[in-house]
Order: C-alpha cells, then structure tokens, then sequence
C-alpha cells in the first residue's frame, strides 16, 4: 500500500514538471511559472534543457528495421560457404549444411547466402539436346498384337521377334510396360471392399463368441482355448474363462452363465463355423429360449469383427505380460482383466467411455423362473425306436441297456445338456451321462477305442434331477 502511495506521488510530481515547461515555452513570465508550480527558477530552466533536448534527439531520422542486425554471416563464414557451394553446384543446400559440419548455418541461410552472391544451382541431370522418341500409334498397335498374340514370351523375346518380322525397333523397356499396360486393361483390378459397419442398439441385443486359441501352457506343453462372449453395443465381455478341452456343451455352459449372471437373454448370439458353435443341441437350445442364432460366413472373420479385435488386445494386454502361462494363474487373473476391460477400459467406438456405462442402460431381465431352468431347454430328439426284446440296442460298437420295462415298447432318444436320455410312452426317463466323451473316444484311432466299456446303461432319473421343458408322451 505504501509503494503505491509512493509510485503515485512521483507520477504527480512529473506531471507537475511537464506543465510547468509546457507553460514556460507558452511565454508565461517564469516568476509567474515558480510561484504557481512551486519550483525555483533553476530547476525550471534545467527541466526545460532537458525537454528540448529529448525533443530533438525524437525528431531525429531513423532507418526503418533493426539497427545493428545480430544474425548476419561473418566473412569467413560466408567465404566458406560460397567455396562449398562452387564446389558442389549440384547439391541442396540440406548436403550443403551437411558438408560444412555442426557449426554450419542454416539451410535456409545457405539459401539465402547462394542468392545474395548469385550462386546457381545446376540440376543433376544434363539437358536433354534431342527430342524424346515417340512411338507412333501404328508401331503401339503392331507390339499390342505381337503381346495378346504370345503373351507367355518376355519383352525381349517380343522386341526381338518384332524387330526380326516387322523391322519395328522398340526396346525391351517399352516392350514390358506396353505389357503391363495390355495386361491391365485385360484384367482391370477388383473394386475395392465397401465394408458396412453395425451396431446394435441396447445391451443384450446380440453377443459375439469366439476362442482364442493361442495359448500354450507351459506346464503341460497343451492350448488352453479362452471362450469369449461380447456384447455388440457396449462392447463389454459377458463371459469370460479358459478351457482345455471344449465342446459343444461348453458353449451352452458359457451361455446359460452369462444369462444368470446378467439377468437376460440375449436377442441373438453369432458365431463361426467352427464345431463348438455348430450342433443340433445348440440351434435347439437357443430356439426354444426364443434366441437367434447367427453364424458369420465361410472364411470372413470381419462379420465378428468386434470380438477379433478384442482378442487381439487380450493377446497383447493380458496373456503377453503374464510371466508364464500356467492354467491355474491364467484362471486367476482373468478375472481381474475381464474388470478392467468393463469398467475401467475406454473404447474408441465409446468415444473413451467403459463398457460399464452402455451395460447401465438394461431396462429388462429375465423371469427367474426361466433362468432356474435354463438347462432344461438344451434337448432336442435324436432319434425314435422299437427296443427289442432282450432289452439292449447297438450304441458307438456296444449293446446299451436300458430298463426291462421297456421292451418292444416305443421309445424317443433324446441329447440334452445332462447326457443322452431316453423317454417312453408310459412315462419313464432314463439318461445316459457323458455320451459326448464317449463318442470322442469312439472317433479316435482303433487302438484307443479299448478304453470304451464293455457296455452301456441307461440309469432312471426324475424330474427333479434332469428338468425338462417337454411335456411327456
């Protein structure tokens, strides 16, 4: 506060100064000037000198532009740079700068320095002192016949062969462009890929599944398969584990986890071609939960494009800064990864918000009762029969029993997600578990078919064991 007083009781005294000079060059008598601005008559006089001076010294004339130019080359600067230049007439003046080492100016101030001591440049290349030889549209026309006429021969066989027959003298150069030329307007190039990009429009509406069959454990030297299932709008993985040896069932499994843990189900689900997606247990699965089931075409993985993606960054995010890849601690942490990726990951097509945002934004859940029972509704017939009377029939090269009740009765056999099942018309079930592995041991060389058993038999179950959705015969 106090230096501002200070500053403004200068500014005022100045002030007081210049109209006092001001009023003493008016021709104001001075003792009138020093009585009413209270300065003596030699401090008045000494302030109008140095006025008068300070006016002479601003009327003076000035050059426009700076005075003392700081960035001009010395002489010896200059003089090496102009003998480099001579020496080197064809060179830029980037190889200039280069030439002349660390210490050299600029290339724009070699630029600058080769037009002040008009220096020229000389291309590289000489001029031309003849005419360029054009072929006339006769001579073009005799090659283009010769080419479509042979065109398995090389250029230098059709310069030759031309040359030889016609007289015509183009060389081997001209020959192969003409050529490429004859070969292009032949087989024009494909238009290029209109790719049709989509999105749908509320969470659940349709989820991507795939594997990534890139990982090898380390500690049983197998590949360990990472099932994925991604929601289309909000790009958020709904399922997430590893795997080492998957099936069919392992994909129902993965969908009826993703739908309890979300409370829905999916309006569709799109797939490959692979063998895992493809079965008649799964098309009827999806179709009595009333899902769409999808499967992108033969050798076009841009259909799942969105998945792919993503397993890609899985690859490089994940898997790639783990330090060994062991199944327990890959089953461990995926978790963790599956998280971040949800809730913490931003996403370009997002505009770098996490999935977590657009997964808010479900309006609708499943009825409990649907999903308490999602097991029952993987089950579609195989196949319907007569059981003979010794009560047994052929199943993968073995007699399968089934209960003595149902001979030379009419039965239905069935796949569900339990196993192979059995209905009768009295009402009886009777299920076959882990008929899938038996089949696979079934498929495998002769030598390993051994390990089958002798036999095959059906065992009662009840409703409250194996729910079913069919009503029974």
């Amino acid at each position: 506060m106090q230096a501002i007083e200070i500053r403004s009781a200068s500014n005022d005294k100045v002030q007081v100064r210049v109209q006092a000079v001001l009023a003493l060059l008016r021709g104001e008598p001075p003792a009138q000037v020093t009585s009413h601005f209270g300065i003596c008559r030699s401090s008045l006089y000494k302030f109008r000198h140095r006025a008068l001076d300070a006016l002479s010294q601003a009327l003076l004339d000035q050059k426009p532009g700076a005075q003392t130019p700081h960035n001009h080359l010395c002489k010896e600067q200059e003089a090496q740079v102009h003998e480099v230049c001579t020496r080197h007439p064809t060179a830029s003046s980037y190889q200039i700068h280069e030439r002349l080492g660390a210490d050299a100016p600029s290339s724009r101030t070699i630029q600058r320095v080769r037009g002040r001591l008009a220096i020229c440049r000389l291309p590289k290349r000489p001029i031309p002192h003849r005419p360029a030889v054009r072929l006339s549209e006769l001579r073009k026309q005799q090659a283009r016949t010769l080419i479509n006429l042979k065109p398995f021969l090389g250029p230098e066989r059709l310069a030759w062969d031309l040359q030889n027959q016609y007289g015509i003298q183009i060389s081997p150069a001209t020959m192969k462009r003409l050529k490429r030329r004859s070969y292009e307007e032949a087989h024009p190039p494909a238009a290029p890929a209109v790719w049709r990009f989509y999105e749908r429009h509320h969470p659940h509406s349709l989820w991507h599944g795939d594997y990534l069959e890139k990982v090898t454990l380390t500690d049983i030297d197998r590949t360990a398969f990472q099932l994925t299932l991604l929601d289309d709008y909000s790009r958020a993985y709904v399922f997430c584990d590893l795997f080492t040896d998957p099936d069919l069932l392992t994909t129902i499994h993965a969908l009826i986890t993703a739908m309890r843990q979300w409370q829905t189900i999916p309006q569709a689900v799109l797939f490959d071609n692979a063998s895992n997606f493809r079965g008649k247990l799964l098309q009827a699965f999806c179709h009595n939960l009333g899902i769409r089931l999808i499967h992108s075409a033969v050798n076009h993985p841009q259909t799942n494009g969105k998945l792919e993606r993503a397993l890609r960054d899985d690859m490089r995010e994940f898997y790639k800064q783990q330090p060994e890849w062991l199944l327990d601690p890959l089953r461990r942490a995926l978790p963790d990864y599956v998280h971040y990726r949800n809730n913490i990951r931003g996403h370009q097509a997002l505009q770098g918000k996490p999935s977590s945002k657009r997964l808010e934004e479900q309006h609708w859940q499943a009825l409990p009762a649907v999903l308490d029972r999602l097991e029952s509704y993987a089950e579609c017939e195989v196949k319907s029969r007569i059981i003979p009377a010794s009560g047994s029939f052929g199943f993968l090269g073995r007699d399968a029993y089934v209960d003595r009740a149902l001979r030379g009765k009419q039965v239905r056999v069935f796949e569900t997600f339990y196993g192979l099942e059995v209905r009768s018309e009295v009402g009886g079930r009777y299920l076959l578990r882990d008929h899938r592995l038996y089949n696979n041991m079934y498929k495998q060389p002769f030598y390993r078919r051994a390990e089958l058993p002798h036999a095959f038999r059906f065992e009662p179950v009840t409703d409250e064991e194996c729910p079913r959705i069919a009503v029974a015969l």
